[in-house]
């Protein structure tokens, strides 16, 4: 009986404009996701391939002023050929993120972290905080991806079609006349919610397929396949707890109207209200510092430093007046700096590190209250297989933090020794190559919320079918 109940469902779907138009709304605005996403990681990228050939470029010219010295060493030593020159003033190094091949199907954090940062042979502090200022009208609507038309849009014209499974049939009389025919009433409700349940699913899947290709993703690749797999998943799990809810939402016996203002109410809660209140509730528990009063303070402490090795820069020329006016050297002057530096660094660092422990605070909260909502727990594990996450970018600056240290040490090491920077010199400089998370990584992070969302389902199923054991069919 399930089957023929089934297949008269589906002819009933054939014949339904309404659920033509839901599904074709969701072809066309996935596809323009896609494109959209694909155009702005484009735009990205180029960003970051341009900064790196200026930096290129500008290494090219140094070295080649080096080389036609080196070639004719007539007249005074070039300034390029001092490592602190060039590693303090002249040269930085642009470690740039390189997204993955999904990365336009969710934008994630991109919008809020930093994509590069520019590496000098300074502290950290003084390149960590000197992000773009990202457009905030970009920032409060969001941008729009595979992920946003999944999350926001995906759940709407589900309970469109799904509102009034029982509620419609049971208004026209037909769910009475079912009955009389001798069709139970599980195998009616289980048939119409598996035919449009089916439905999705199928088009989820060809959209993924159809998103993954639009975007670049090379789909020979096991590890990208492994990754498109999950994010059906999770889209799956997601549409499969809208469906679970509208299912639970039928079995109270209300009219096809309460049904449907009711679930209104519900996405609005689960999509809107609790992404904005765990927002609140995190801000609140762990207030992240303000950027002015971290940069005021850092301020305040570069000028007490510089004071202080001031003072101890004099004291020093006092008692070697040889090392001043004319008899001063770059290198004397660049060891001055990194003796600043190291003043600077030393109580900056305290400060810069509870910065940072607190935004992980922050992170931390925020990963707890993602189960309050299945469309936060989706939209992070979404974001962790597109690797647009949170955990992507810590990665990001770790390694950032690791090649500076390498940076530093290369030019610090020379400057010390009092080396100068031969043309052979600029080809060892260090290069910055960003290792991302593998697959198995991504995956592994997606997997809580994909549990989080199939026992949601499974919970709101068992309610159900007791609830339909008792369903008045007049």
């Amino acid at each position: 009986m399930f089957g023929v109940v089934a297949a008269q469902e589906i002819k009933v779907l054939s014949a339904n404009r309404t659920w033509w138009a839901v599904l074709g709304l969701l072809v066309v605005l996935t596809v323009l996701a896609a494109i959209n996403g694909s155009a702005r990681v484009a735009s990205l990228n180029e960003v970051g391939a341009r900064l790196n050939q200026d930096e290129v470029g500008l290494q090219t010219s140094l070295k080649g002023a080096v080389t036609r010295y080196e070639a004719s060493p007539t007249g005074d030593t070039p300034a390029v050929t001092s490592p602190g020159n060039v590693g303090l003033s002249l040269l930085g190094h642009y470690a740039v993120i390189e997204r993955g091949p999904l990365a336009a199907l969710s934008v994630g954090q991109s919008d809020v972290q930093p994509a590069y940062y520019r590496v000098s042979a300074h502290p950290p502090h003084t390149f960590l905080n000197a992000a773009e200022i990202q457009n905030p009208l970009n920032q409060v609507s969001g941008s729009f991806d595979v992920a946003f038309v999944m999350i926001f849009v995906l759940p709407i014209l589900i309970i469109a079609v799904s509102f009034d499974l029982m509620s419609r049939e049971k208004e026209g009389g037909v769910l009475a006349l079912v009955a009389a025919q001798g069709v139970r009433l599980r195998d009616l409700i289980l048939a119409k919610i598996a035919v449009r349940a089916g439905f999705i699913l199928i088009l989820l899947f060809l959209l993924v397929l159809v998103s993954g290709l639009i975007v670049g993703a090379n789909l020979g690749d096991g590890a990208i396949v492994l990754q498109l797999a999950m994010w059906f998943a999770v889209l799956a799990a997601y549409a499969f707890f809208w469906f679970a809810l509208a299912l639970a939402i039928n079995a109270l016996n209300w009219p096809s109207v309460t049904n449907g203002v009711v679930l209104a109410n519900i996405w609005l809660v689960f999509v809107v209200v609790l992404p904005s209140f765990v927002n609140v509730a995190a801000s609140t528990l762990y207030p992240a510092p303000s950027r002015v009063e971290l940069t005021t303070e850092m301020r305040e402490a570069t000028e007490i430093a510089d004071k202080e090795a001031a003072a101890a820069r004099e004291d020093y020329l006092f008692d070697h007046p040889e090392l001043a006016g004319a008899g001063a050297t770059p290198d004397a002057f660049y060891i001055q700096v990194l003796a600043t530096n190291a003043a600077v660094e030393k109580v900056v660092a305290p400060i810069q590190a509870e910065f940072d422990a607190q935004a992980q605070r922050r992170e931390a909260a925020v990963a707890q209250l993602q189960y309050l909502s299945p469309a936060i727990a989706a939209q992070q594990a979404l974001n962790a297989l597109a690797q647009t996450g949170n955990e992507t970018f810590a990665d990001f600056t770790r390694q950032v933090l690791e090649f500076h240290n390498t940076w530093r040490g290369y030019f610090v090491g020379k400057i010390v020794k009092s080396e100068r920077m031969t043309a052979a010199a600029f080809d060892s400089i260090p290069v910055f190559s960003y290792d991302a998370l593998d697959a198995d990584t991504a995956v592994a992070s997606a997997i809580p919320a994909l549990v989080f969302l199939l026992a949601f389902v499974g919970a709101l199923t068992i309610w159900s079918a007791r609830r339909y054991a008792r369903y008045p069919i007049v």
